[in-house]
């Protein structure tokens, strides 16, 4: 294989990995020509978006090409971490080629945090959040029960492959009939600080932080993807709670 051909290919596989783990657009790109500088790939064009990417050698006719689609996934900060550092040890010279396929394998392998980390995670999360917003340490404990059984369901949500907007919906859901159940057991002071606090984990910041970081540096388009899935996340989890506690209110006792 040409030597441009495969490096090409290893700096296309970066950035789609960099982009699938939760990289901005204007991050993922600046590594692809930096790796792709580094690596002496000569007329490298590079055009990143939020769900794709496209790569090429040269401008005539029959040169190499690439386009990678992107799928949302799980963010894996770890793996935008590594490959950056990668493109480091490429800049200086510190790994060639074949050592930066080596390194690539290695990030894509890197794994998830387990299950219990980030269930415990979600809970302790949940509570700090309910305090922080002014609740009594009761509806902390409230939100660090509900936190640990929303990011369960959340991950057996994903073993199912379950549509993204769905699982936040339910997710919501659960969130308000679990907060509901735990008060009307006798659980916590206010109800509406366990609620948020428990919503919290659910709320897209990461989105809606990159979409306004790509609208500054002017990528237009890419900021606008990720702003209305931003906006479109938070209104499945306004209808997943908001029905909950809108059925709830319609009940004999109401929702207190």
């Amino acid at each position: 294989m040409d030597e441009q051909q495969h490096a090409l290919d290893l700096v296309t596989a970066a950035g789609e990995l960099m982009l699938k783990n939760g990289a901005e657009v204007s991050r993922t790109q600046q590594t692809m020509e930096i790796m792709a500088k580094s690596l002496g790939v000569q007329n490298f064009h590079g055009y990143v978006l939020t769900n794709g990417l496209f790569t090429s050698i040269g401008s005539e006719e029959g040169h190499p090409a690439q386009i990678r689609s992107v799928p949302a996934s799980e963010v894996h900060l770890g793996r935008v971490e590594a490959l950056n550092a990668l493109s480091r040890h490429i800049a200086q010279g510190k790994v060639d080629l074949e050592g930066a396929y080596r390194e690539l394998d290695r990030i894509r392998a890197m794994p998830y945090a387990p299950s219990r980390q980030q269930v415990l995670a979600c809970g302790f999360g949940s509570a700090c959040f309910a305090i922080l917003f002014g609740g009594a340490w009761q509806d902390g404990l409230a939100a660090l029960a509900v936190g640990l059984g929303l990011q369960a369901v959340l991950l057996g949500l994903g073993r199912w492959g379950t549509n993204k907007l769905f699982t936040k919906f339910l997710g919501a859901a659960f969130v308000s009939l679990a907060t509901m159940l735990l008060f009307r057991m006798g659980f916590g002071c206010n109800m509406d600080k366990a609620i948020i606090g428990a919503l919290m984990p659910l709320v897209p910041g990461m989105a809606l932080t990159m979409g306004i970081r790509d609208l500054l540096d002017a990528d237009f388009l890419s900021g606008v993807i990720r702003m209305l899935d931003a906006l479109l996340t938070a209104a499945c989890i306004a209808c997943g709670a908001g029905l909950v506690l809108l059925a709830a209110a319609g009940l004999p006792g109401g929702i207190g």
